[in-house]
């Protein structure tokens, strides 16, 4: 898995890093501009850009209907220009017709995303919110949906966590590394100072719904086992209680709880002790 993970991450820099392109799939969805995204409509955008000229097909779809148009324009930025719809489409059903429209193609590089709002004097669709993100599978256009209304909701659910692309998820994940968490003698609850990294962790977690997280506790060697499997108990269940507070859902989790049978470190002075008191994860 590791090096599967590797390869991608090699893959999305080459794309969207350094040696950025703008040729190739974006898949989204266009989203009505209120804050709670529901009205979400699978978008795909397949482009060449040569010689500061890019082309393409923009295929939109909604309940079973589409609207397919060719779209073009000129850039002197690969990351921001604007494409413009030919006059009319290449290919729509009968129920869902649009008019011509423009869009401005801006990548954000902090996220990953094209990010743009679709302009057009005589469509329903005007001043939808646009997110596009680099997809590797291609797709065979044809007179049938081809675009997954399922897809859509789930990445509105995500840009409204502040989810990144999934470019972006993949290098996240890619250098992303268990911290353990320290606690106090005798006691369980979490230190402040742990909250950004929970809070990372929490990110982490809702970018790949795939991952499922292993909280184990631990302690150090003084007191009896059954006093330090309590406690170690105590500490994997105040982690997990916080992870989901912060919206990872509980069965995406499990605990477990070792007492002083693994230490990290000696017990035999008060550092390794201290090191011993603590909560590990691993994904699973």
């Amino acid at each position: 898995m590791r090096l599967f993970f590797l390869m991608l991450f090699g893959f999305s820099n080459l794309l969207h890093g350094q040696h950025f392109k703008i040729s190739g799939n974006w898949l989204g969805i266009l989203t009505d501009s209120s804050s709670d995204f529901t009205k979400n409509y699978p978008i795909l955008l397949q482009i060449k850009g040569i010689n500061g000229h890019a082309t393409g097909i923009v295929r939109i779809e909604f309940e079973g209907g589409y609207s397919q148009f060719e779209v073009s324009g000129n850039y002197k930025k690969k990351k921001h220009f604007t494409l413009k719809s030919a006059s009319k489409a290449q290919y729509e059903s009968n129920d869902f017709r649009l008019s011509p429209f423009e869009f401005v193609f801006h990548y954000d590089d902090s996220s990953e995303y094209v990010v743009s709002t679709l302009t057009s004097s005589g469509n329903w669709l005007h001043g939808f919110n646009m997110y596009l993100e680099w997809e590797e599978t291609q797709y065979e256009l044809t007179k049938k949906p081809a675009l997954s209304s399922i897809g859509a909701e789930a990445m509105a659910y995500r840009i409204r966590l502040g989810v990144p692309a999934k470019s972006k998820r993949i290098k996240e994940l890619a250098v992303f590394q268990f911290k353990p968490i320290y606690f106090e003698v005798d006691r369980y609850e979490i230190d402040s100072s742990f909250y950004p990294y929970l809070e990372k962790l929490t990110r982490i977690l809702n970018s790949h719904s795939d991952l499922r997280l292993n909280i184990i506790g631990h302690t150090d060697a003084d007191g009896s086992n059954e006093y330090n499997l309590e406690l170690s108990k105590n500490r994997a269940n105040a982690i997990f209680q916080h992870l989901n507070g912060l919206g990872i859902a509980s069965d995406r989790m499990i605990f477990e709880f070792e007492g002083e049978s693994r230490p990290a470190e000696t017990n035999d002075n008060q550092n390794g002790k201290r090191r011993n008191r603590r909560v590990e994860f691993r994904f699973i």
